[in-house]
């Protein structure tokens, strides 16, 4: 009788529910054809989906010139990296959406290559801060597990990078302003869902004024942008990759698997929840979405974030998007590697860049 009860508690508490909700049937998105006019009908259709999802028709920013109203807010000169390179850090805040304004720090190494990457941060990095090389001594140990100062790897490349905070991050917390590891993703998404908006579509959209504001930015070519992060970064940049044609490297560290995989498992911030997105897409679509642009994903053999069935799924979607590039595209600018270890930033395709 007791191991009855026992038997039952999934079924009492709701997991059975979900989970099985969620491995009913494949997503409505995915793609299910194989010829190249059938990819490009279904990438018209899907990016019209995906663009209804975030709501980012409600999201037009009211401003036409985005560099007339950006003024810089600090300005640090002859910066010295680890890595020995020389480098002026700007902060700059730029007006997005309607009472929106975004900080964006802006580095600039000297003698640089004039290129331009766009570098999200992760959660538990203050924003940032943390990824320019600002960090607390509370985040220390984060920095440590996460190896989460990329953002100065790709200046001493020779690239001017530009680092915004993201709304719910960093200096952008109206809740949290004063703690820096936390984040307030989960109840700014739950009010702008009760609004008929989402975190994801803001964050896109801020991202997409970003750069607009990196189009006008004196000294910087962004022909061959760049848009890379680790973690929630990661998630942020397959997103802006699949609907904004102006990146044309993504780099995704830490973050690509099957959604369904992770259904009460992890990813518990609530930036990684949109309406219906379980039902539509797996993030294979937005990998194949930026296709035949170049994406570099890696991941840890033992990163939690893969899910319930680790690498087994993360392969997976792996080979769904290397065969779109390989077979409707004729291209080989996808690029995968499992790294060992957990979590964090590995930076495995830096040398490719």
């Amino acid at each position: 009788m007791g191991g009855g009860v026992f038997m039952c508690e999934n079924k009492i508490n709701g997991k059975d529910f979900l989970v099985g909700l969620c491995g009913q049937k494949e997503p409505r998105c995915a793609f299910k054809g194989t010829t190249a006019e059938e990819f490009f009908a279904w990438k018209t259709e899907t990016t019209k989906k995906l663009i209804s999802m975030l709501a980012l028709n409600k999201l037009s920013s009211v401003y036409s010139d985005i560099a007339e109203n950006a003024c810089i807010i600090e300005e640090n000169h002859d910066l010295i990296s680890s890595g020995g390179k020389t480098y002026d850090r700007q902060l700059w805040h730029i007006d997005t959406l309607n009472d929106l304004k975004m900080p964006v720090y802006v580095l600039i190494p000297k003698n640089g290559t004039g290129k331009a990457a766009l570098v999200l941060h992760c959660h538990g990095s203050d924003g940032k801060n943390g990824i320019v090389g600002i960090v607390q001594d509370e985040l220390q140990k984060n920095l440590k597990k996460f190896n989460f100062e990329y953002a100065l790897e790709f200046m001493e490349k020779g690239y001017t990078v530009f680092c915004p905070d993201l709304l719910g991050s960093g200096k952008r917390k109206p809740i949290t302003y004063d703690k820096p590891a936390q984040n307030d993703c989960t109840i700014l998404n739950f009010t702008l869902m009760a609004l008929g908006l989402n975190l994801q579509g803001v964050i896109t959209r801020e991202l997409q004024i970003c750069i607009d504001f990196m189009e006008q930015f004196k000294s910087v070519d962004i022909k061959e942008l760049i848009c890379a992060g680790f973690s929630g970064g990661g998630l942020n940049t397959l997103w802006l990759a699949a609907l904004d044609e102006r990146i044309k490297t993504a780099y995704v560290s830490g973050y690509f698997h099957s959604i369904r995989s992770t259904v009460l498992q992890s990813n518990f911030c609530g930036c990684n929840f949109i309406p219906n997105l379980w039902s539509e897409i797996d993030m294979d679509v937005l990998a194949m979405l930026t296709a035949p642009r170049k994406l570099f994903i890696e991941t840890g053999d033992e990163d939690k974030l893969n899910g319930t069935d680790g690498l087994e799924n993360v392969n997976i979607l792996a080979e769904r998007t290397k065969k779109i590039y390989n077979e409707i595209y004729k291209s080989n600018n996808f690029a995968f590697h499992v790294c060992k270890g957990a979590h964090r930033w590995y930076g495995e395709f830096m040398d490719m860049l």
